[in-house]
């Protein structure tokens, strides 16, 4: 007859048989992890290697485009950076110091355009903001003119802060054509006249065609930084490049 303890004696055998099963699967378990996570890590390296390259070689074809006479006064495009461009993988950069916007693929530079932001009384604000909304046909409510019943301008540069129109009176908000909010209260980029300096009343004026360009690629979330100087130019590292870049 079989006691208890002949029953507990097998238990223990046939666990102490399955130890070294349970431990080599264990191992094996860890070791596969190790190695994707060594797969892995190579994988990313590899990724910012190449993006690194793509950046470097942008660069220095946008660098070379700058030693063109008159760059100030045109838009520039790098087609091959701009044909990678989606929703997740672009930023802009607002140079106040040049007056200038850089539209970024992953960090390399796509395109270079021209702007207006605010003058001296009304100053664009530093800093680093994102995309709140998105409208094509836009107005202020806080910019405009003051109208009289007849249509004529009564206030040509109005504000609706201290500007109320009187009776018979009618404010028109300034059209804001493709406009790209980034604060609450008032700062965007639209369409409107770039003269090469700092114009508006604290948005940052784009040419049509860019303001176009930017809007369809442009989403809710985008990043914008608003700087002195555009941080991609003042780190960027410009090794020789055979890429080609188109302009207009």
């Amino acid at each position: 007859m079989m006691t208890p303890s002949f029953f507990m004696t097998a238990r223990i055998r046939r666990t102490a048989c399955l130890l070294p099963i349970l431990s080599g699967a264990v191992v094996l378990l860890a070791s596969c992890s190790t190695f994707e996570n060594i797969r892995l890590a190579k994988e990313r390296r590899e990724n910012e290697r190449v993006a690194a390259a793509e950046r470097a070689e942008a660069a220095a074809v946008h660098a070379a485009w700058r030693e063109s006479k008159g760059w100030k006064y045109r838009t520039f495009r790098n087609q091959t950076q701009l044909a990678k461009a989606t929703p997740e993988n672009l930023s802009v950069e607002i140079s106040l110091g040049e007056q200038r916007g850089l539209l970024l693929v992953n960090g390399a530079i796509a395109m270079d355009f021209p702007v207006a932001s605010g003058k001296r009384s009304h100053p664009t604000p530093e800093g680093e903001y994102k995309i709140l909304g998105k409208q094509k046909d836009y107005s202020s409510n806080l910019y405009g003119k003051i109208v009289d019943a007849e249509g004529t301008v009564v206030v040509s540069d109005a504000d609706t802060r201290s500007h109320l129109p009187a009776e018979g009176q009618t404010f028109v908000g300034s059209r804001m054509p493709y406009w790209m909010r980034l604060t609450n209260n008032g700062v965007g980029m639209h369409v409107g006249y770039v003269p090469g300096h700092p114009a508006s009343h604290g948005c940052i004026r784009l040419k049509r065609d860019v303001a176009i360009q930017l809007f369809e690629l442009l989403q809710i979330g985008t990043p914008v930084t608003v700087a002195r100087s555009a941080p991609s130019l003042t780190s960027a590292d410009l090794p020789p490049s055979t890429s080609q870049a188109s302009e207009r």
